[in-house]
């Protein structure tokens, strides 16, 4: 059978189509194709027309053929599928098909549209989620990293000569990203050029090295004022070209700014194929890069007074420009200046509106012991003396209390005149705070708050080398953890964790160092000569969490806690701790039975108050299961076993939410997924349970259905455990004759009659059948 077009302007638009374009008849021959079509699959027009649809589909996929040209005609069909081209190539396609009416018959059209790039952009998303969660085992290195950026804070701060922060400046960067090579570049606006300054590794080779302004990498750097990174530098617009370029794989240009304007850069480079920036060492960069140029503009500041003061020593004729032109600068400097005699009065100054406390009527002719308290005061005397009798600049930081908050300031004296001196005050309270934040993380937990296991190692060592000897460790850790994440989430378990930090930091004294060392182990070092203050201290943790676990039954805490305390010297401190460590693991296998049975009972609570045990439902699904079992033919010694099925099939619920558990409406999709995990969550409590570890198969297939379409694992017919077969007739029955939230009870034949219904699908009908006859017959016996 042929197709024959009528309208040649629908023909046109077929044939011109992207699209691949089919007319399929209803047994699947192909009737016509476009020019898409010839072009994508390789045949000629007549070969396409003597071949069957399955013949372009994936051998794998030539089964859904006729169910899919069924919908197709009955209603149009949009699917997926795996096609191929006469060479064996094989794609991915989108196909859009439905029902074309013919003055022969009846056909079918079909849009085929390749979606290779669609496919490989999904494929490529899934590996990045993956490669971000592989990030997660980045944060040791990154507690490292930020210490290491805190240390070099400090150091630039520290720093005043140019070079000498150049200098800093490409070492440091160096040693945080991992990388010898790297070089800074400092803008010279008049020549419209980054000059080169420093280089190292691979670019030391040419430290004379020029950039124009508005060209390259750098002079998108110097435009935007952003950090650009390239992964591939070979494959970048603006490279530069030639051997000592070719050798780059990946670069980062930073750039150095001062009130938002790019006076330099620095660059890191990565010459290694397999080496990238991840967005951790970008952010980093992006830190650093602050810090680095306070330090920077701190020592162009200084060397450009520095300069002038020299200036006007070596022309005395010149005297009133110069001071014309100081002037001038100290106007544009945002920061307040001023000269001071040698006994610290204010002779002269320049300070903006913004600063009210430092205009002319508030100061001039004052001496710093009546604008600052005595303590600052006497660092400014001190400061001003020792720059006049040196010639050097000198550099102390203060605080001041300003409106309820701390205030940092920096000030900076030189010498200017005879006897007199030039001080500059910056206000460095925002680099002071990201200082202390930075210090803060390297030290810190940041899920509880305590010192971390680097700050807590770092103490014993200073200990043992000033051999501390009245020394004591208390080592904790936390029973049942595991069980707690897997019963109630990972959210529960965090609480669990910042109560018990909470717990002991109540209990010792500020001067104690308390520690989180692990995922669920604490650690204590306090100075002490008596075991009885250790032993006191164990007992004052173990009171206060009996107290909290009286207001908090449901998820109670169980900590085992060893101590030990130094009893020779020279002391040794790692040998202290793992005589602490061994102490706690003593209790721990001590109290694991009744940590466990705590626990276990916990979460009998805790199902009893979710579930419907308290209207008597545990007991009649004992009852029920224990008479079907019997009726079935399981053996007396494996009653027991089912018994405890009944009781704690559900025991996963504990991990659901309320709100979804007790919903007195339909649930919709997404909390249906979340309420069928109580199948996987009762399955891993069950297992840590010794008594429970015999029903915890069970208690994973209590919902799978005789025709495979239960969960979580689409078990079917007999390939599902007798016991589960058992239990879900029962907890069926029993669930549709007792009232609910959402619905009244149903009688007992109505409830049998659905039984009967769902036979061979939902349940066993063997089982079935055997049920009704037992409950038949105990209606019979008690009437």
């Amino acid at each position: 059978m042929t197709v024959s077009i009528d309208t040649a302007f629908y023909k046109n638009i077929m044939e011109q189509a992207r699209d691949i374009i089919l007319v399929v008849s209803t047994h699947g021959d192909i009737l016509h194709a476009n020019c898409a079509a010839v072009q994508a699959y390789g045949y000629v027009l007549a070969e396409l027309q003597a071949m069957h649809i399955k013949d372009l589909r994936a051998p794998e996929t030539r089964d859904f053929v006729g169910d899919q040209m069924m919908l197709a005609h009955e209603s149009g069909i949009l699917f997926r599928t795996i096609h191929m081209r006469r060479n064996g190539e094989r794609f991915p396609v989108e196909v859009n098909s439905r029902r074309l009416a013919l003055q022969e018959d009846a056909a079918l059209v079909s849009v085929v549209r390749d979606i290779s790039e669609a496919v490989a952009m999904e494929t490529a998303l899934q590996q990045s989620e993956a490669k971000h969660r592989l990030l997660l085992g980045e944060l040791y290195r990154q507690n490292i990293l930020l210490s290491s950026l805190h240390q070099t804070a400090l150091y630039l701060m520290q720093s005043i000569e140019l070079n000498e922060v150049l200098a800093t400046i490409a070492t440091r960067a160096s040693e945080l990203i991992g990388t010898p090579h790297c070089y800074i570049s400092m803008v010279n606006e008049p020549r419209g050029v980054f000059e080169r300054k420093i280089g190292l590794g691979h670019f030391a080779r040419d430290e004379s090295l020029q950039f124009k302004l508005n060209e390259g990498i750098a002079g998108q750097v110097y435009k935007t004022g952003e950090i650009i990174v390239s992964d591939d530098y070979s494959t970048c617009t603006n490279r530069l070209n030639g051997p000592f370029f070719d050798q780059l794989h990946a670069i980062a240009l930073v750039p150095l700014k001062s009130k938002n304007q790019v006076i330099g850069a620095f660059c890191l480079a990565f010459l290694e194929s397999e080496k990238r920036f991840c967005e951790q060492e970008i952010s980093l960069l992006n830190h650093f890069a602050e810090l680095a140029s306070i330090a920077l503009v701190n020592a162009i500041l200084i060397s450009s007074y520095k300069a002038e003061l020299a200036q006007r020593k070596q022309a005395e004729d010149a005297l009133q420009k110069s001071q014309a032109d100081n002037v001038a600068i100290i106007t544009a400097i945002p920061d307040p200046l001023f000269i001071l005699d040698r006994h610290g009065t204010f002779i002269k100054h320049s300070a903006s509106q913004r600063h009210v406390d430092w205009l002319p009527e508030n100061i001039l002719g004052k001496t710093v012991t009546d604008v600052f308290p005595v303590s600052i005061a006497q660092s400014f005397l001190a400061g001003i003396t020792t720059s006049i009798q040196t010639n050097e600049i000198q550099i102390f930081e203060y605080q001041l209390t300003q409106k309820d908050q701390a205030e940092y300031y920096e000030a900076r004296i030189v010498v200017s005149e005879k006897n007199e001196v030039l001080a500059m005050i910056r206000n460095i309270t925002e680099q002071k705070n990201l200082q202390f934040q930075l210090e803060h993380l390297s030290l810190h937990d940041p899920l509880t708050g305590l010192y971390n296991r680097a700050c807590f190692e770092e103490e014993m060592k200073r200990r043992e080398r000033l051999q501390m000897t009245d020394t004591g460790i208390i080592v904790c850790d936390v029973d049942g953890l595991k069980m707690v994440n897997d019963s109630f989430g990972h959210a529960m378990g965090d609480t669990i964790l910042q109560v018990i930090s909470v717990i002991l930091k109540l209990s010792f004294r500020s001067s104690d160092l308390v520690a989180r060392i692990g995922g669920d182990e604490f650690a204590i070092l306090l100075s002490c000569n008596s075991e009885e203050i250790l032993k006191k201290k164990c007992t004052t943790i173990t009171e206060k969490i009996r107290l909290y676990n009286a207001d908090n039954p449901t998820v109670p805490i169980s900590l085992s806690i060893g101590w030990a305390m130094n009893t020779q010297t020279p002391i040794d401190m790692i040998a202290l701790f793992k005589k602490a460590d061994n102490s706690m693991y003593r209790e721990k296998l001590h109290r694991k039975n009744s940590a466990r049975n705590i626990m276990v009972q916990a979460l009998i609570k805790a199902l009893e108050a979710r579930d419907y045990i308290t209207d008597g439902h545990s007991d009649r699904l004992q009852a029920l299961i224990e008479l079907l079992g019997r009726a079935r033919g399981v053996p007396e010694s494996a009653i027991a076993d089912l018994r405890l099925l009944a009781r704690f099939h559900d025991i996963g619920k504990v991990g659901i939410p309320d709100d979804i558990l007790f919903k007195p409406g339909p649930l919709n999709e997404q909390e249906w997924e979340i309420l069928r995990q109580h199948c996987e969550i009762g399955y891993r409590i069950a297992s840590g349970v010794p008594d429970l570890v015999p029903i915890a198969k069970w208690i994973l297939a209590h919902h799978e259905w005789w025709n495979g379409q239960g969960y979580p694992l689409g078990l079917s017919g007999e390939v599902i455990p007798l016991e589960c077969r058992i239990l879900a007739i029962v907890d069926g029955y029993d669930a549709m004759t007792s009232d609910r939230p959402y619905r009244k009870a149903m009688s007992a034949d109505a409830a049998l009659s659905e039984l009967q219904k769902c036979a061979g699908s939902q349940f066993d009908p063997i089982l079935v059948d055997l049920f009704i006859e037992c409950i038949t017959q105990s209606s019979r016996e008690s009437s």
